[in-house]
């Protein structure tokens, strides 16, 4: 029978199989901090390759970057360098990312309209709740696995609906309906981040009648 252990000598990960909290610290100067704001770089390089021309090397930034997504996340538990700013920049790296490729896909024509509008409601509707959380003091929620996927997908559906665009009919559309699937997932890890902190809201509410009530009693 496996002894128990400490959380001080546990890894983030086994701590997140365990359901126990993982330790966050606040350091600044992290490796998986420099990747996630490296990844915030790139989104201005792939925007500046896009507009003076150089494609393949505005996809070559892409790519890039959505191995900078996995990379930094994956070194942070690894390495136990989870921290609170990389909490806030991972996820914001993400959805700036996410923002920027769509729009100046959809500008070139690569990717239709309405899917951009799909992919931005969802973002706006994690943003609202997020901000609304904030004032019942609710923390902005870890990044899924679901979510995870679902950007991993749009990074390699869009970059090939951009290639395959007026070059290869059938490529393009199955990327489409590839980016399509990916948006789905992208909404079910929204109303997943949705649910979750309204329930630690609620919760917060419940805490905060109960302090209430003991101190009326006291």
């Amino acid at each position: 029978m496996e002894e128990p252990r400490d959380l001080e000598s546990m890894t983030p990960t086994e701590a997140t199989a365990r359901d126990l909290p993982v330790r966050v610290s606040s350091a600044v100067w992290t490796v998986p901090n420099v990747i996630s704001m490296v990844r915030i770089g790139l989104i201005g390089v792939f925007g500046w390759l896009l507009v003076v021309g150089y494609d393949l090397w505005a996809v070559g930034a892409l790519v890039a970057a959505g191995v900078s997504d996995f990379l930094d996340g994956f070194l942070a538990r690894r390495w136990q360098q989870v921290t609170v700013l990389g909490r806030l920049l991972d996820p914001a790296a993400d959805r700036l990312l996410t923002i920027v490729v769509v729009i100046a896909l959809a500008l070139r024509g690569a990717v239709p309209w309405w899917l951009v509008a799909v992919l931005l409601a969802r973002d706006a509707m994690v943003a609202t709740v997020i901000l609304v959380g904030r004032t019942h003091h609710v923390s902005t929620p870890q990044v899924t696995f679901t979510g995870k996927a679902a950007t991993a997908a749009l990074y390699v559906f869009l970059p090939l609906a951009f290639l395959a665009h007026d070059r290869w009919d059938g490529v393009h559309v199955a990327a489409i309906t590839g980016a399509c699937a990916a948006a789905g997932l992208y909404w079910i890890s929204g109303i997943a981040y949705v649910r979750d902190v309204a329930q630690r809201s609620r919760a917060g509410e419940i805490g905060a009648s109960a302090r209430t009530g003991q101190e009326h009693l006291g």
